[in-house]
């Protein structure tokens, strides 16, 4: 793989695309996420003992720092294609994945009008964590009450374990999880953030008293120094698609250095859940092309086919409702978040094999997450649409073009996420599928921010 392979790739982009391609573009939803959460009067109100240890307290936010992962993309024959499609080729293809991110001359590359580096990892990192110091995504985040409250409860349900304990909490934001944690009685709390945010959650923490037993840590994961080992890790790093934004390998890092043996990871497994839905969007959507017409007669019918390419090229973070679900969801991946390692999030994929309802139009797959928390009695969050909504929504991968299916139907296929060369924060969604028998279809979803 070498530069001037990828300078003929960047030719062939999508016009949305280049920017996000280079990772010079901040991704929109890291400057302004948007939410669909539960209602601050769904707060729950807990009874707790004295033998908890634990204290109603303050009403401040853990920041989120979301996995992201995609691959790239190479045309043969006119196909897409996806270099080493197996994910066990992907990940032994990490150091030439590695060095395609290099410049293999001292020239800088010009393109879009910019002057920018294939080596830029660093700047999208200090770009990612500037996003994550404006007050306004933490605000969105801490107004999610399901999931706030999911782990107010997981964390104080554990506070035999927690109790007199180190605990760190990666990626705290403003810092509400590790002040559950100090409820349940933690000894001491490292609240690891990198963006600048952390200055102002020391102001919370000196605001609340708890000076003595929160201690704001400003740095990277993987370049800050503890004083000494940790017995738990509490941290909200999931993204859209679980693994959107890449903060788990920070997780890892922390998990792998400085959590004792047998310690707590709140939460302790994860899983992704894939389904065929229905979704008349694209078609509303496209109609409007002709709609428009008759308001300024002007006909503007001739920008249906680039407006579908742009709908249906990328992945789509939106919210469903149950009846949008053609099939019973298939658990498609799961990780044991004590023992999965960075590399095995290189390339994750799964199979599935659905059966359908009933008469409808297949439009799409949707994908969304649960994450588990191992307390004497267990807690899920989940962002499903069967259940309460919270700010993850549902990411949707519309087809080329919608398939009748009746009760019965079989979809059947695999689908693999994977990190995108360029920007490791990004990802790409390979979904290979067959209805019955017909023909089968493989399509590459960019989870990148083009919008």
């Amino acid at each position: 793989l070498d530069t001037n392979m990828a300078e003929d790739k960047l030719s062939d982009l999508h016009p949305c695309q280049e920017e996000e391609h280079l990772g010079m573009k901040q991704s929109s939803s890291m400057q302004k996420k948007r939410r669909r959460s539960g209602t601050e009067d769904k707060d729950m109100k807990l009874n707790l003992t004295q033998t908890a240890g634990t204290t109603e307290g303050s009403n401040l936010e853990q920041m989120k720092q979301k996995n992201t992962l995609t691959t790239m993309l190479e045309e043969t024959d006119g196909k897409l294609v996806q270099e080493g499609s197996d994910c066990a080729v992907l990940k032994k293809q990490k150091t030439a994945e590695v060095s395609f991110l290099q410049p293999t001359t001292s020239n800088d590359t010009i393109h879009a009008g910019y002057q920018t580096s294939y080596s830029s990892k660093e700047l999208q990192n200090k770009s990612y964590f500037s996003a994550y110091a404006d007050i306004g995504i933490h605000e969105d985040m801490l107004a999610d009450s399901v999931r706030t409250n999911a782990y107010r409860l997981a964390i104080l349900r554990c506070w035999e374990q927690i109790r007199g304990k180190v605990v760190a909490d990666v990626g705290a934001g403003t810092g509400i999880l590790s002040f559950f944690c100090v409820q349940a009685g933690a000894k001491k709390v490292y609240a690891i953030e990198a963006s600048d945010l952390a200055e102002e959650t020391r102001k919370v923490v000196k605001a609340n008293g708890m000076e003595g037993r929160i201690e704001v840590v400003h740095g990277r994961a993987e370049e800050v120094e503890l004083p000494e080992k940790v017995d738990v890790i509490v941290s909200e790093w999931m993204g859209y698609s679980l693994l959107y934004e890449s903060m788990l390998p920070s997780v890892i890092h922390i998990r792998d250095k400085w959590l004792e043996k047998g310690g707590l990871m709140l939460p302790s497994e994860a899983t992704i859940h894939l389904a065929p839905i229905s979704d008349v969007e694209v078609e509303d959507r496209l109609q409007f092309w002709e709609d428009i017409g008759t308001k300024y007669q002007v006909d503007m019918s001739a920008l249906k086919p680039y407006a579908h390419r742009c709908i249906t090229r990328k992945v789509n973070v939106k919210p469903l409702q149950m009846e949008d679900i053609l099939a019973t969801p298939a658990k498609v991946m799961t990780f044991d978040l004590t023992r999965v390692s960075v590399e095995d999030l290189s390339c994750v994929q799964g199979e599935f094999s659905f059966s359908c309802y009933g008469w409808s139009q297949l439009q799409g797959f949707a994908t969304w997450f649960d994450v588990s928390f191992p307390s004497p009695k267990p807690v899920l969050l989940s962002t499903s649409p069967y259940s309460e909504d919270t700010h993850w929504m549902q990411s949707v991968m519309y087809v080329d073009e919608p398939v009748q299916v009746t009760q019965d139907t079989t979809v059947s296929g695999v689908i693999k996420i994977t990190p995108n060369s360029r920007n490791n924060r990004f990802l790409d969604v390979t979904l290979k599928y067959k209805v019955d028998n017909r023909e089968e279809v493989e399509r590459i979803y960019p989870m990148d921010d083009c919008v």
